[in-house]
């Protein structure tokens, strides 16, 4: 593989005109785009809307960066969508971008409108900048980006409490200033990897499952607890408690279904065939309709029509048992069937929906050869028009734990986790990026220090934060690094 340098696809740099009543002196009045055209003597009717030019100061920026547009226009009023209005020569800066994004003007004036529209591209420079450290260091850590454009490390194990396993404690990221400080206490503690599963809300979060310890005071199995996070209210609150006694709540999988509902799946140390649904406005799980194969340790992805693919998992035993099997749950119906099978028996994988619908599945646990050495795992793409999986290339390096997350450009950025036949958690420094445009797999930025269970989360301004996770003598690390 070659190393990708810049992903920065050829920009592109539109100026359209639109008019909304046909205007005689248009061709005139676009004329002299370096100044302001004269103001109309007081006496005069109001002239018709004219645009010379909708100018930004570049067409295409890296992810986070601003851009500065500048409008030379003749009118009575004129705005910029999702900007506001707008002088004629006047700039006008725009938040951080995190994707390509066309900005439309509009200028209104004597009972006419016309309109311009420029397209600023936004790409990454693939490159990982290392920060700062965090004051606090998290280890078996949860991580969640905020409506607001922050991100908010939960729980685990940290360096606050190194003598206690799971901790109640979070720290915010702020993606301006690069800078954490305290967040708000969890109602209890929390930790990743077999206990505490993180699923979004429309509003919020959800953490189905506690730490080790957070069942003690309240008297309830943590596998059974669940809490919310409210950006309202900047808190957590105890939410109710899972109906099915799940002995490895985190190794079961939850989607956000379409109608704000989450859909809880397997989970058992055998493989479950159960499931729950959690409703956000009664705040209670109730069971679900149970799967065609129990399992454990699988995916479950939303699919662009509602529905959720359940892929792979184990089947039996806490120490094989992977299954090839794949079924899709129908909310409509409230039922699952089977559907096509993956090409290889996998768990503890990653799954991304892909702008264009289909689903990239990497990594994982997978089957063993008689000597006890796992077999070579691809990556492979299901599509949901045809049920089928098909093979998507091979990965640098086979991992499993690892993070996967979906580009603004619509690449995918893998990183993290740690190699499969590894007899100590060793962290992987070499990062991939999946490009379902060419369907090609290129080698990333390297990731230094690499950690084993690392978190990566996905920003407000298109970077991806990378955060914590543990040495080899299991301590928790501090290191915040940004791709971008």
């Amino acid at each position: 593989m070659n190393r990708r340098r810049s992903s920065f696809a050829p920009g592109r740099f539109l100026l359209t005109l639109f008019a909304a009543a046909a205007l005689t002196a248009c061709g005139a009045a676009m004329g002299g785009a370096g100044a302001n055209p004269p103001a109309p003597d007081a006496g005069s009717p109001a002239p018709s809307p004219s645009i010379a030019s909708f100018t930004a100061s570049s067409s295409r920026v890296f992810v986070g960066d601003r851009v500065q547009l500048t409008a030379v226009f003749t009118g009575s009023s004129a705005s910029i969508e999702g900007l506001g209005a707008v002088e004629s020569g006047q700039p006008i800066v725009t938040p951080s971008l995190s994707s390509a994004r066309q900005f439309v003007l509009t200028v209104q004036g004597g009972g006419q409108e016309v309109q311009a529209s420029l397209t600023v591209e936004v790409g990454y420079r693939d490159r990982i900048r290392q920060l700062d450290d965090a004051p606090v260091a998290r280890s078996g850590h949860l991580a969640a980006a905020l409506p607001e454009g922050s991100a908010l490390l939960v729980g685990g194990y940290s360096s606050e409490s190194l003598n206690v396993p799971d901790s109640d404690t979070t720290e915010r990221f702020d993606p301006v200033t690069e800078k954490f400080s305290p967040g708000p206490a969890l109602a209890f503690s929390a930790l990743d990897q077999s206990f505490t599963v993180a699923i979004p809300l429309r509003t919020g979060f959800l953490l189905a499952g506690g730490g080790i310890n957070s069942g003690i005071p309240l008297q309830t199995r943590s596998q059974l607890l669940s809490q919310t996070f409210d950006p309202a209210q900047q808190a957590f609150s105890r939410a109710g408690d899972l109906q099915v006694d799940q002995s490895l709540a985190g190794d079961g999988a939850a989607t956000l279904l379409g109608d704000g509902r989450v859909l809880f799946t397997g989970g058992d140390a055998t493989g479950s065939r159960n499931t729950e649904l959690f409703d956000p406005d009664t705040r209670r799980w109730t069971a679900g309709p149970e799967m065609v194969v129990g399992r454990r340790a699988q995916t479950a992805t939303l699919l662009r029509d509602g529905r959720v693919l359940i892929a792979g998992g184990i089947v039996c035993c806490s120490g094989g048992g992977f299954t090839t099997a794949a079924e899709l749950y129908d909310p409509s119906t409230g039922t699952f069937r089977p559907t096509g099978s993956l090409g290889s028996a996998r768990g503890f994988h990653r799954a991304t929906l892909l702008r264009d619908g289909r689903v990239l599945v990497t990594g994982g646990f997978g089957k063993r050869d008689a000597s006890g050495v796992q077999e070579p795992l691809g990556t492979e793409i299901y599509d949901p028009s045809t049920e089928q999986f098909s093979p998507a290339g091979a990965l640098q390096v086979e991992r499993v734990f690892h993070s996967q997350v979906l580009l603004t450009d619509g690449r995918v950025l893998v990183v993290g986790g740690g190699p499969v036949n590894a007899s100590v958690d060793v962290g992987i420094p070499v990062t991939e990026l999946f490009d379902p445009r060419t369907n090609q797999w290129t080698t990333g930025p390297t990731l230094d220090p690499a950690w084993f269970g690392v978190t990566a989360t996905l920003l407000a301004n298109g970077k991806v934060l990378l955060f914590g996770g543990e040495a080899q003598d299991g301590s928790p690390q501090p290191t915040a690094l940004l791709y971008e």
